[in-house]
């Protein structure tokens, strides 16, 4: 027995071994080995199973053997681009691994020179156009670990070294008369250890030891230098060696001054057009420089900021500047901490700006130094967006009458811009809604993204188009009678913000406890990036301003504020419960920040994603603001035949109620996995669900209170959230290589009832007063009734799945008109008697509001199992089949689609039947197995039993 359990344990530490996402050859290298390295696409997060080629972005670790930060003087690879530059060939047999090697060395193939200790080899990998990534999963494996975002780390051979703890920087700056300490140490005890400096001169030895693990040695620069500090070492008879360069500025003070009147944080323009005032919010910071353009990006005594008496604010007046011209800068806070204008509405990345195509944004500017990260732009002379009349008399929808549509750019259109997403209102706004939610669009860090990474909080990502064109595309809605609200991020921001950078805890990782704006540690469970301390003033007034902004210069008509439930101090960081519960102080911070924002726009909405204690949300709700209400569940369940669910929270005005958002599967989607069938009548039958998915919309979009629709919910958009990643980019349902939901027929009646379904309320807002209802929405039939003054609506479906008869409540007796269909019919008594089969639903208005849709809603009344009954003069055969199966005889009605389904609902194949001729099918293809064949006409669906055999 003992034999066999340790058979069993070399086997499994085998398959842990075969299962490592990166390996290395040989495993125990140093930077000077030739190395070749092994990556495994099915590990991890399988990102990039299949890809045709695959590249490794890749790195090295210098700082320490446990630290996760890349060296960005050392990395290979140009993320987006199909340039070779560390293309991977495929493993031979392989389907799913990928080699690379590193040749002659590691160290010579990243650039690191000698004297430079290399502790860890750092990668991610990706496609050839960047879309698709495969990441590592968190935590740690063999020889290396995987951090929290995914990069993977591969440990480096590397026993006795030598660590220069000072300095921290190689850009210095001492106060005239200062000095600065050298220092190093050992892992070991030495028996000898020397300093040397470089002044330009040669190395040169300042200080010297014969034991211990450290040296240091106090520098007293004379003027400006550049030079290399080096440290020699034995240890344990191994002579190691570690050079750094440094390069000492010397500075005078800055001028203590109080800032002009009229000034604003930020980037300040002068009539004179050659001038410019920059103004940084920088407490209790030593001193700033402003470097870039206007002076080759050097440090230069005559760009030192002048600083506020009270130490709060550094600023500058530039002048000399060409007009017109666009100058990259950024502050070099404490001469080291690079970042841009928190303030500026234009970005510069040396990343990602490569990458923006020059159709979408014609102006990106030039700059490239990865090393200082982010930067901003200013320009004198810009010519100011002239907004059309039609601004001054624009009057927004109704905050309880608003039917939004959420929206993604870059999932939208292919080309991602909005030039040509102005290009679709006309589809838009044939939805019947009138107003449009953007997902967050101010930068963010990447190209590729959701938006909720947001990094400036007053710049438009230029992914998106420029600033006229976002501006343009506001005014185009607002002609079009559409708002638009923007999804704003205020919850948080990322490491590249420059508010984030200027005061940060290297060590810990993570926003320094003397930070203005952040708390070092999240206050909640569900945070993202770094956490906004709201109770600050520094960051009340920083949101005001933000807020502000959007308003005033582009014209957005509200915001949707992401996360709202993280506005508070209240800890709760590991208790999603607690967190929750009724904040008094979350609430009065909300309410503070919605004043505010009110005193610019007082008609602006406020929308929370809050979903906190419902007397929280009623507190709220009673200072105007809207809440956001997640129905996703109730309605998908019902939509299955499921009907444990209510949809009585959807009649509150005080909620955006919707059944997606970006946030959740689609509702096809989840049916199809989870949809229930009685019989062999199955919701999971891709045309059953589109079917009743139309009385869904029904059953949202004319109960009262705000809606929302998320893009391509009205086609049945089914594709699976983690396609691609969570926040990965999806197939459009349009266009080249997209899937093609316009040329599917029963897609094109979900479109048409979304669309007569949205405009009857978007058309008739008094018609839909919450006070006019009497509702009934809970178990699997559902109605509700709106009593007008005018013309009254009744709306009933049958969410189970077998025929049903029962009593419907009219308002009057008389002629109904059924809304989609445009027939009529005769109310004898106001408790009217009405068969309804299974997804069948009907919209009665008390007078005649519409001539019809035309053959828009099926109504599936199950299926016969017995078609020799029904049809006994059509036959099918082989039965069982091998190859393909053949039809004799008609069948009534048009025939439109056949589908086949496993005994678990699950679709083998489905295709559309032109001219009602039903052709020979292959089946060869599919499983062995019993099958059921649906025959699909305009109102019937008949089934056949069907054995595959191979």
């Amino acid at each position: 027995m003992k034999t066999l359990f340790t058979a069993l344990l070399v086997l499994c530490l085998s398959f842990a071994a075969t299962a490592q996402i990166v390996k290395i050859e040989p495993a125990n290298a140093t930077a000077d080995d030739e190395i070749k390295l092994v990556f495994d696409a099915t590990q991890g997060d399988a990102g990039l199973v299949g890809a045709a080629s695959v590249y490794m972005h890749g790195g090295v670790i210098t700082e320490s053997p446990t630290a996760t930060g890349w060296d960005d003087r050392y990395v290979v690879g140009n993320w987006g681009a199909d340039d070779g530059v560390g293309k991977m060939t495929k493993v031979s047999g392989e389907t799913d691994k990928w080699e690379i090697t590193l040749t002659p060395s590691a160290r010579e193939y990243y650039g690191v020179p000698a004297g430079t200790n290399v502790f860890r080899l750092a990668m991610v990998f990706r496609n050839a156009d960047g879309s698709a990534k495969g990441a590592g999963t968190p935590g740690t494996i063999d020889g290396g670990s995987v951090s929290a975002n995914g990069d993977i780390f591969i440990d480096l051979n590397i026993s006795n070294y030598i660590t220069i703890n000072a300095p921290t920087s190689e850009l210095l700056f001492i106060e005239q008369g200062g000095s600065v300490t050298f220092a190093a140490e050992t892992t070991d005890e030495v028996s000898a250890m020397s300093m040397s400096l470089d002044l330009g001169n040669g190395f040169q030895e300042v200080a010297n030891v014969n034991s211990g693990t450290s040296i240091s040695y106090d520098f007293y620069p004379q003027e400006a230098v550049q030079g290399q500090l080096k440290v020699n070492a034995t240890v344990a008879g191994e002579a190691l060696e570690v050079i750094q360069n440094f390069n000492i500025q010397l500075r005078g003070s800055a001028v203590v001054a109080e800032l002009p009147t009229g000034l604003k944080k930020g980037i300040n323009y002068h009539e004179d057009l050659s001038m410019v005032t920059l103004v940084l919010e920088a407490p209790n910071k030593e001193f700033a420089y402003v470097v870039g353009d206007m002076n080759d990006w050097q440090v230069n005594e005559n760009y030192l900021m002048n600083q506020t008496p009270d130490g709060e604010l550094f600023w500058l007046t530039l002048d000399g500047l060409t007009e017109n011209q666009e100058y990259v800068f950024q502050y070099w806070v404490d001469g080291t901490i690079k970042v841009g204008d928190p303030y500026a509405d234009k970005v510069a990345d040396p990343w990602n700006d490569q990458y923006i195509e020059s159709s979408v944004h014609n102006a990106v500017p030039e700059y490239s130094f990865t090393d200082y990260a982010i930067a901003t732009t200013f320009q004198t002379g810009q010519t100011p967006f002239e907004w059309d009349a039609s601004e001054a008399s624009w009057e927004r929808p109704a905050k309880e009458d608003l039917v939004i549509y959420e929206l993604l750019v870059r999932d939208f259109i292919g080309t991602h811009d909005y030039d040509d997403l102005i290009d679709t209102l006309g589809y838009i706004k044939s939805l019947g809604v009138n107003a449009i939610e953007l997902m967050p669009i101010m930068e963010f860090e990447g190209n590729e993204s959701w938006g909720y990474n947001p990094m400036y909080f007053f710049a438009p990502d230029k992914y998106y188009g420029t600033k006229d064109d976002l501006k343009n595309f506001i005014q185009a809605c607002h002609q079009e009678g559409i708002a638009v609200i923007l999804d704003m991020v205020l919850n948080h921001a990322f490491g590249l913000n420059p508010m984030v950078r200027m005061y940060w805890d290297d060590a810990a990782g993570k926003p320094s406890a003397d930070s203005p704006w952040f708390n070092q540690d999240p206050t909640h469970p569900y945070n993202v990036g770094y956490d906004f301390n709201h109770e600050s003033t520094y960051t009340q007034a920083f949101v005001d301003s933000v807020n502000a902004y959007w308003l005033q210069e582009y014209h957005f008509d509200g915001y949707r504020f992401d996360l709202s439930k993280g506005f508070t101090q209240t800890n709760n960081p590991n208790n999603v419960g607690a967190w929750g519960n009724y904040d008094q102080s979350r609430v009065d911070i909300l309410t503070r920040m919605a004043d505010k924002l009110w005193e610019v726009d007082s008609e602006a909405y406020v929308i929370l994603e809050h979903f906190a204690d419902a007397s929280e949300e009623a507190a709220l709700a009673d200072e105007g603001m809207l809440l956001w209400r997640n129905l996703v569940y109730a309605y998908y369940k019902a939509l299955g035949g499921q009907n444990n669910e209510s949809f009585t929270g959807g009649l509150a005005e005080t909620h955006v109620t919707y059944m997606e958002s970006h946030d959740e599967q689609r509702q096809i989607f989840e049916v199809m996995h989870d949809g229930a069938s009685e019989g062999s009548y199955n919701t999971r039958s891709l045309d059953v669900a589109l079917d009743r998915l139309k009385m869904n919309a029904a059953f949202i979009y004319l109960l009262p209170g705000p809606k929302m629709l998320w893009q391509f919910g009205e086609l049945g958009y089914d594709i699976d959230i983690d396609q691609n990643g969570r926040t990965g980019n999806k197939p459009l349902p349009w266009g080249t290589g997209g899937l093609d939901y316009y040329t599917d027929e029963e897609r094109g009646k979900l479109l048409q009832a979304f669309r007569a379904i949205i405009n009857l309320r978007t058309q008739n807002p008094t018609w839909f007063q919450r006070e006019n209802y009497a509702a009934d929405l809970t178990g699997d039939t559902r109605k509700f009734r709106v009593d007008n003054n005018d013309t009254d609506i009744v709306v009933y479906g049958n969410f189970g799945l077998s025929e049903v008869t029962e009593n419907v409540p009219f308002t009057q007796t008389g002629e109904w008109f059924d809304y989609i269909t445009g027939e009529s019919i005769t109310v004898d008594n106001t408790s009217h008697e009405v068969n309804m089969l299974p997804g069948e639903f009907r919209i009665y208005t008390s007078t005649k509001v519409s001539e019809g849709f035309g053959d828009i809603v099926n109504v599936y009344s199950g299926v016969v199992t017995s078609i020799e009954d029904e049809l006994p003069n059509f036959t099918y055969y082989p039965n069982p089949t091998t190859g393909k199966l053949y039809f004799k005889g008609e069948v009534p009605g048009r025939l439109k689609a056949v589908e086949m389904v496993d005994m678990q609902g699950n679709s083998a194949f489905s295709v559309g039947v032109e001219n009602n001729q039903l052709e020979a099918i292959d089946v060869s293809g599919t499983k062995p197995g019993l099958y059921l064949l649906h025959l699909i006409t305009e109102t019937k669906k008949y089934t056949l039993k069907v054995m595959v055999k191979h």
